[in-house]
């Protein structure tokens, strides 16, 4: 269902920080940055939340975790089992009723309250507009 008020936005977060950070205090940093986003879009008039979220990736570690309610209930596969100084956090959010712009400023602001104590932190955006149709036969 896409209707006009339908916005993505896909995003790469890239966080270090000055010293390894422990992994149960990385989960719960990655856990209250999904459940903050979907809070944040849901205060914003997201009407409603398609998908929200996230995949890390590092050595034999993937964490995926999504949220898909108003509930803004996060669910994880995967944990974090080593410290870590420097992650990059894939992000896709798809929902009604706010602008691609907004999903922007509002991914860029929880990840800077959900991650403390950062050296840096960049955001890529990952959307790729098509130029031209693809025709098929």
């Amino acid at each position: 269902m896409i209707t006009e008020d339908f916005a993505a936005y896909a995003a790469r977060i890239r966080l270090r920080f000055p010293a390894p950070v422990e992994a149960n205090r990385l989960q719960a940093m990655l856990e209250s940055f999904l459940g903050g986003v979907a809070m944040d879009c849901l205060e914003a008039g997201t009407r409603l939340i398609g998908h929200i979220k996230s995949m890390v990736e590092g050595g034999e570690e993937v964490i995926a975790c999504s949220v898909t309610d108003h509930d803004a209930r996060v669910r994880c596969r995967g944990r974090f089992e080593t410290p870590r100084a420097e992650m990059d956090v894939i992000v896709n959010v798809l929902q009604y009723g706010l602008a691609k712009r907004e999903l922007a400023r509002i991914v860029a602001t929880c990840a800077a309250r959900s991650f403390p104590g950062l050296e840096t932190m960049t955001i890529e955006d990952l959307e790729v507009e098509q130029e031209a149709l693809i025709r098929l036969g």
